[in-house]
């Protein structure tokens, strides 16, 4: 059983137990916030790090522009939305089996609900309805694969339950605002930039003038 899922009654899950999809999301969202940062656009960046901070400890956002599930989910259960236990364990049962389909009835059976009146209290608590959370959270994934691996984007495609590199293109352009192509070339060029540019090549000339091996 997946480690998330198993945790499920608890209020709060170690940091430890991140996955590594967890670390590779958190990845992107910091690169995203330097990104921004460098634009001039502060209030963004920091909405990518709240993100950061959340998946960190499994309670994450659905976009910078909405605020995080469970908080919601704390003060909507009682007003026809969603419990927080209920919040995470479907949290956790999306992000253990999102590289398949995952029907919006499926989850409503998680809970014991009718699809309609699960689909009302979904979005109450979430903010969103529940295919858009499903398909923001394969995009988080997409992203920090994206920029932690060389994979292909035919096959981050699939491993995130999209159906090819055409599907990808379509939902990531949609969401993101741009083509997976481009925010991964452009996003990767930042880093480099970031490590062998001025700043580096500076940051190791003072170390060397001090005497001090860089770290």
């Amino acid at each position: 059983m997946n480690a998330r899922a198993s945790m499920l009654g608890s209020p709060k899950q170690p940091m430890c137990e991140a996955t590594s999809n967890d670390l590779s999301v958190v990845a992107a969202q910091l690169v995203e916030a330097a990104c921004r940062i460098c634009e001039g656009d502060r209030e963004t960046a920091r909405a990518h790090i709240e993100q950061a901070v959340a998946l960190l400890h499994e309670k994450p956002n659905f976009g910078p522009s909405l605020t995080p599930a469970l908080s919601m989910a704390q003060g909507q259960g009682a007003r026809g939305g969603l419990t927080a236990w209920q919040a995470r364990r479907l949290i956790a049962h999306v992000d253990a089996n999102f590289a398949r389909r995952i029907r919006v009835r499926e989850l409503a059976e998680l809970l014991g609900l009718s699809t309609g009146h699960f689909s009302r209290a979904f979005k109450l608590a979430f903010g969103v309805p529940p295919h858009t959370y499903v398909l923001r959270r394969r995009i988080e994934v997409a992203q920090g694969l994206m920029l932690t691996t060389c994979e292909p984007l035919s096959s981050i495609a699939l491993t995130c339950g999209l159906c090819d590199h055409s599907h990808l293109t379509n939902s990531f352009r949609r969401i993101v605002g741009e083509t997976p192509d481009s925010w991964r070339r452009t996003r990767r060029n930042a880093l480099e930039d970031r490590f062998s540019g001025g700043n580096w090549n500076s940051r190791r000339s003072n170390s060397a003038v001090t005497d001090r091996p860089w770290r």
